[in-house]
Protein backbone atom coordinates (compact mmCIF):
# COMPACT_ATOMS: atom_id res chain seq x y z
CA UNK A 1 0.00 0.00 0.00
CA UNK A 2 1.29 3.46 -0.95
CA UNK A 3 0.16 6.95 -0.02
CA UNK A 4 0.25 10.49 -1.25
CA UNK A 5 -0.68 13.94 -0.04
CA UNK A 6 -3.15 15.95 -2.09
CA UNK A 7 -2.30 19.59 -1.38
CA UNK A 8 -4.59 22.55 -1.87
CA UNK A 9 -2.59 25.72 -1.13
CA UNK A 10 -4.32 28.84 0.12
CA UNK A 11 -3.32 30.46 -3.14
CA UNK A 12 -1.99 28.55 -6.09
CA UNK A 13 -2.40 25.38 -8.07
CA UNK A 14 -3.16 22.09 -6.25
CA UNK A 15 -0.41 19.49 -6.35
CA UNK A 16 0.39 16.09 -4.87
CA UNK A 17 3.43 14.52 -3.19
CA UNK A 18 4.04 10.78 -2.66
CA UNK A 19 4.89 9.68 0.89
CA UNK A 20 8.09 7.68 1.02
CA UNK A 21 9.56 7.11 4.47
CA UNK A 22 9.67 10.59 6.00
CA UNK A 23 8.00 13.69 4.57
CA UNK A 24 8.83 17.15 5.92
CA UNK A 25 6.40 20.07 5.60
CA UNK A 26 7.35 23.74 5.79
CA UNK A 27 7.63 27.06 4.02
CA UNK A 28 11.18 26.63 2.72
CA UNK A 29 12.42 24.90 -0.40
CA UNK A 30 14.29 22.04 1.34
CA UNK A 31 11.05 20.51 2.64
CA UNK A 32 9.40 17.59 0.84
CA UNK A 33 6.16 19.58 0.88
CA UNK A 34 7.01 23.20 0.19
CA UNK A 35 4.17 25.48 1.29
CA UNK A 36 5.59 28.59 -0.25
CA UNK A 37 4.39 32.14 0.20
CA UNK A 38 2.61 31.67 3.52
CA UNK A 39 4.13 33.52 6.47
CA UNK A 40 1.96 31.54 8.92
CA UNK A 41 3.81 28.34 7.99
CA UNK A 42 7.03 27.69 9.96
CA UNK A 43 10.30 26.86 8.22
CA UNK A 44 10.02 23.32 9.62
CA UNK A 45 6.36 23.00 10.48
CA UNK A 46 5.55 19.28 10.65
CA UNK A 47 6.69 15.85 9.56
CA UNK A 48 4.90 12.68 8.45
CA UNK A 49 6.63 9.32 9.00
CA UNK A 50 5.59 6.00 7.51
CA UNK A 51 5.83 2.88 9.67
CA UNK A 52 5.26 -0.56 8.22
CA UNK A 53 3.03 -0.85 5.20
CA UNK A 54 0.15 1.41 6.12
CA UNK A 55 0.73 3.47 9.26
CA UNK A 56 1.37 7.19 8.86
CA UNK A 57 2.16 9.43 11.82
CA UNK A 58 2.11 13.24 11.84
CA UNK A 59 4.25 15.23 14.28
CA UNK A 60 3.99 18.99 14.85
CA UNK A 61 7.56 20.28 15.14
CA UNK A 62 6.73 23.06 17.56
CA UNK A 63 5.20 25.35 14.94
CA UNK A 64 3.89 28.72 16.08
CA UNK A 65 0.48 28.39 14.43
CA UNK A 66 -0.01 24.66 14.89
CA UNK A 67 -1.46 21.81 12.83
CA UNK A 68 -5.02 20.49 12.77
CA UNK A 69 -6.13 17.04 11.65
CA UNK A 70 -9.85 16.76 10.97
CA UNK A 71 -10.38 20.00 12.95
CA UNK A 72 -8.45 18.71 15.99
CA UNK A 73 -5.25 20.43 17.15
CA UNK A 74 -2.26 18.09 17.00
CA UNK A 75 -0.52 17.91 20.38
CA UNK A 76 1.13 14.48 20.57
CA UNK A 77 2.12 12.61 17.39
CA UNK A 78 -1.09 11.53 15.63
CA UNK A 79 -1.82 8.48 13.46
CA UNK A 80 -3.41 9.44 10.14
CA UNK A 81 -5.98 7.47 8.16
CA UNK A 82 -7.24 7.53 4.59
CA UNK A 83 -8.92 10.87 3.99
CA UNK A 84 -7.35 12.62 7.00
CA UNK A 85 -7.61 16.36 6.38
CA UNK A 86 -4.55 18.27 7.58
CA UNK A 87 -4.79 22.04 7.97
CA UNK A 88 -1.63 24.15 8.18
CA UNK A 89 -2.60 27.82 8.24
CA UNK A 90 -5.00 27.98 5.26
CA UNK A 91 -3.32 25.20 3.29
CA UNK A 92 -5.16 21.86 3.21
CA UNK A 93 -3.35 18.51 2.83
CA UNK A 94 -5.39 15.33 2.42
CA UNK A 95 -3.93 11.85 2.91
CA UNK A 96 -4.83 9.40 0.17
CA UNK A 97 -3.98 5.72 0.64
CA UNK A 98 -3.46 3.73 -2.53
CA UNK A 99 -4.03 -0.01 -2.63
CA UNK A 100 -1.25 -1.82 -4.48
CA UNK A 101 -2.67 -4.98 -6.05
CA UNK A 102 0.77 -6.56 -6.32
CA UNK A 103 1.48 -5.85 -2.64
CA UNK A 104 -1.91 -7.28 -1.68
CA UNK A 105 -1.11 -10.46 -3.58
CA UNK A 106 2.27 -10.72 -1.88
CA UNK A 107 0.62 -10.18 1.51
CA UNK A 108 -1.82 -13.02 0.76
CA UNK A 109 0.99 -15.34 -0.34
CA UNK A 110 3.02 -14.54 2.75
CA UNK A 111 0.10 -15.32 5.04
CA UNK A 112 -0.56 -18.58 3.21
CA UNK A 113 3.09 -19.55 3.53
CA UNK A 114 4.04 -19.56 -0.14
CA UNK A 115 6.65 -16.81 0.03
CA UNK A 116 9.33 -15.72 2.47
CA UNK A 117 8.68 -13.05 5.05
CA UNK A 118 10.40 -9.68 4.62
CA UNK A 119 13.98 -9.95 5.84
CA UNK A 120 14.43 -9.72 9.61
CA UNK A 121 17.84 -9.14 11.14
CA UNK A 122 18.64 -9.95 14.76
CA UNK A 123 21.30 -7.64 16.15
CA UNK A 124 22.44 -6.16 19.47
CA UNK A 125 21.79 -2.43 19.79
CA UNK A 126 21.97 0.29 22.41
CA UNK A 127 18.50 1.66 23.13
CA UNK A 128 17.23 4.94 24.53
CA UNK A 129 13.66 5.68 25.57
CA UNK A 130 12.84 9.20 26.73
CA UNK A 131 9.46 10.02 28.26
CA UNK A 132 8.02 13.18 29.82
CA UNK A 133 7.06 12.93 33.48
CA UNK A 134 3.53 13.84 34.52
CA UNK A 135 2.56 14.66 30.96
CA UNK A 136 -1.08 13.65 31.50
CA UNK A 137 -1.39 16.06 34.42
CA UNK A 138 0.28 18.86 32.44
CA UNK A 139 -2.03 18.27 29.46
CA UNK A 140 -5.07 18.62 31.73
CA UNK A 141 -3.87 22.01 33.00
CA UNK A 142 -2.67 23.65 29.80
CA UNK A 143 -4.72 24.49 26.72
CA UNK A 144 -3.59 22.73 23.54
CA UNK A 145 -2.33 25.97 21.98
CA UNK A 146 0.17 26.29 24.87
CA UNK A 147 0.99 22.59 25.13
CA UNK A 148 1.54 21.72 21.47
CA UNK A 149 4.43 24.14 20.66
CA UNK A 150 6.42 23.12 23.74
CA UNK A 151 5.99 19.41 23.09
CA UNK A 152 6.64 19.79 19.37
CA UNK A 153 9.88 21.70 19.92
CA UNK A 154 10.97 19.11 22.48
CA UNK A 155 10.37 16.18 20.14
CA UNK A 156 12.12 18.02 17.30
CA UNK A 157 15.18 18.90 19.38
CA UNK A 158 15.43 15.45 21.01
CA UNK A 159 15.26 13.84 17.56
CA UNK A 160 18.06 16.14 16.40
CA UNK A 161 20.22 14.88 19.27
CA UNK A 162 19.63 11.29 18.15
CA UNK A 163 20.60 12.20 14.58
CA UNK A 164 23.64 14.23 15.65
CA UNK A 165 25.02 11.38 17.79
CA UNK A 166 24.58 8.87 14.98
CA UNK A 167 21.46 7.06 16.19
CA UNK A 168 18.23 6.01 14.51
CA UNK A 169 14.90 7.37 15.67
CA UNK A 170 12.62 4.34 15.66
CA UNK A 171 9.32 5.97 16.60
CA UNK A 172 7.40 8.48 18.67
CA UNK A 173 4.82 7.00 21.04
CA UNK A 174 2.71 9.77 22.51
CA UNK A 175 5.14 12.02 24.36
CA UNK A 176 7.92 9.38 24.32
CA UNK A 177 10.55 8.50 21.75
CA UNK A 178 12.50 5.31 21.08
CA UNK A 179 15.92 5.44 19.44
CA UNK A 180 18.73 2.95 18.92
CA UNK A 181 22.40 2.70 17.99
CA UNK A 182 23.61 -0.38 16.09
CA UNK A 183 25.30 0.87 12.95
CA UNK A 184 28.60 -0.74 13.99
CA UNK A 185 29.42 -4.09 15.58
CA UNK A 186 31.32 -2.30 18.35
CA UNK A 187 29.21 -2.49 21.54
CA UNK A 188 31.35 0.10 23.32
CA UNK A 189 30.85 2.67 20.56
CA UNK A 190 27.11 2.03 20.39
CA UNK A 191 26.61 2.19 24.16
CA UNK A 192 28.83 5.25 24.47
CA UNK A 193 26.87 7.10 21.80
CA UNK A 194 23.49 6.17 23.29
CA UNK A 195 24.61 7.29 26.76
CA UNK A 196 25.96 10.56 25.32
CA UNK A 197 22.60 11.21 23.62
CA UNK A 198 20.73 10.46 26.86
CA UNK A 199 22.89 12.94 28.79
CA UNK A 200 22.28 15.61 26.17
CA UNK A 201 18.52 15.05 26.39
CA UNK A 202 18.72 15.40 30.16
CA UNK A 203 20.62 18.70 29.81
CA UNK A 204 18.17 19.89 27.17
CA UNK A 205 15.22 19.27 29.49
CA UNK A 206 16.86 21.12 32.39
CA UNK A 207 16.77 24.33 30.38
CA UNK A 208 13.02 24.12 29.71
CA UNK A 209 9.74 24.71 31.52
CA UNK A 210 6.04 24.54 30.68
CA UNK A 211 4.28 27.87 30.01
CA UNK A 212 2.80 27.90 33.55
CA UNK A 213 6.28 27.57 35.07
CA UNK A 214 6.06 23.84 35.85
CA UNK A 215 9.52 22.22 35.43
CA UNK A 216 9.98 20.16 32.28
CA UNK A 217 10.92 16.79 33.78
CA UNK A 218 11.78 13.68 31.81
CA UNK A 219 12.71 10.06 32.49
CA UNK A 220 15.25 8.21 30.33
CA UNK A 221 16.21 4.56 30.09
CA UNK A 222 19.37 3.28 28.37
CA UNK A 223 19.78 -0.45 27.70
CA UNK A 224 21.78 -2.79 25.46
CA UNK A 225 20.46 -6.03 24.03
CA UNK A 226 19.37 -7.96 20.94
CA UNK A 227 16.41 -6.81 18.86
CA UNK A 228 14.77 -7.88 15.64
CA UNK A 229 15.07 -5.13 13.09
CA UNK A 230 12.81 -5.41 10.08
CA UNK A 231 11.28 -3.41 7.32
CA UNK A 232 7.78 -4.51 8.24
CA UNK A 233 6.37 -3.12 5.02
CA UNK A 234 6.86 -4.49 1.54
CA UNK A 235 8.60 -1.38 0.26
CA UNK A 236 12.16 -0.35 1.08
CA UNK A 237 10.82 3.19 1.32
CA UNK A 238 9.14 2.41 4.65
CA UNK A 239 10.86 3.20 7.93
CA UNK A 240 12.13 0.15 9.79
CA UNK A 241 11.09 -0.70 13.33
CA UNK A 242 12.61 -2.79 16.12
CA UNK A 243 10.99 -5.33 18.42
CA UNK A 244 12.16 -7.73 21.12
CA UNK A 245 12.65 -8.25 24.83
CA UNK A 246 15.33 -5.53 24.99
CA UNK A 247 12.78 -2.99 23.75
CA UNK A 248 10.30 -4.05 26.44
CA UNK A 249 13.06 -3.85 29.06
CA UNK A 250 14.09 -0.28 28.26
CA UNK A 251 10.46 0.91 28.37
CA UNK A 252 10.03 -0.75 31.78
CA UNK A 253 13.22 0.94 32.96
CA UNK A 254 11.68 4.33 32.21
CA UNK A 255 8.73 3.45 34.46
CA UNK A 256 11.18 2.54 37.23
CA UNK A 257 13.10 5.78 36.68
CA UNK A 258 9.93 7.70 37.50
CA UNK A 259 9.25 5.54 40.58
CA UNK A 260 12.84 5.97 41.80
CA UNK A 261 12.76 9.72 41.04
CA UNK A 262 15.79 9.31 38.78
CA UNK A 263 15.97 11.29 35.54
CA UNK A 264 18.21 8.69 33.90
CA UNK A 265 18.59 4.92 34.43
CA UNK A 266 21.27 2.85 32.74
CA UNK A 267 21.31 -0.94 32.73
CA UNK A 268 24.40 -2.97 33.69
CA UNK A 269 24.55 -4.17 30.07
CA UNK A 270 25.40 -0.60 29.08
CA UNK A 271 27.69 0.17 32.02
CA UNK A 272 30.02 -2.76 31.29
CA UNK A 273 30.48 -1.33 27.80
CA UNK A 274 31.54 2.09 29.11
CA UNK A 275 34.69 1.14 31.06
CA UNK A 276 36.22 3.69 33.39
CA UNK A 277 33.10 5.83 33.47
CA UNK A 278 32.57 7.33 36.94
CA UNK A 279 29.18 8.89 36.25
CA UNK A 280 27.15 6.02 37.69
CA UNK A 281 25.57 5.11 41.05
CA UNK A 282 24.71 1.45 41.53
CA UNK A 283 21.00 1.18 42.42
CA UNK A 284 21.05 -2.60 42.59
CA UNK A 285 18.77 -5.13 40.97
CA UNK A 286 15.29 -3.87 40.22
CA UNK A 287 12.08 -5.72 39.42
CA UNK A 288 10.57 -4.52 36.17
CA UNK A 289 6.84 -4.79 35.62
CA UNK A 290 5.92 -7.85 33.58
CA UNK A 291 9.42 -9.39 33.79
CA UNK A 292 10.54 -12.23 36.05
CA UNK A 293 14.27 -11.55 35.77
CA UNK A 294 15.69 -8.68 37.83
CA UNK A 295 17.68 -6.01 36.03
CA UNK A 296 20.62 -4.24 37.64
CA UNK A 297 20.41 -0.50 37.01
CA UNK A 298 22.53 2.56 37.66
CA UNK A 299 21.69 6.21 38.19
CA UNK A 300 23.83 9.27 37.55
CA UNK A 301 26.52 10.10 40.09
CA UNK A 302 26.25 13.84 39.52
Amino acid sequence: MGAKLLIQPEAGVPFEVPIRGTVTIGRTRENTVWLRGNSQVSRQHAVIRCYGSDQYQLIDLGSVNGVEVDDQRVVVPMILKHGSRIRIADDILTLHLEVDAAADEQDFQTVSGTTHLPSVMDMPVALVVCDIREFSAISEKLPSEDLAPVLGMWLRDAAKIVERVGGTLDKFIGDALLAYWGSTSNAKLNCGAAFAAAKQMRELAEDRAWPDGTPFNIAIGVHYGPVSCSNVGLSAERDTTIIGDAVNTVFRMVSNAKALDEPLLVSSDVVVNIPGNTHFRDLGEQALKGKHQLVRVFGMAD
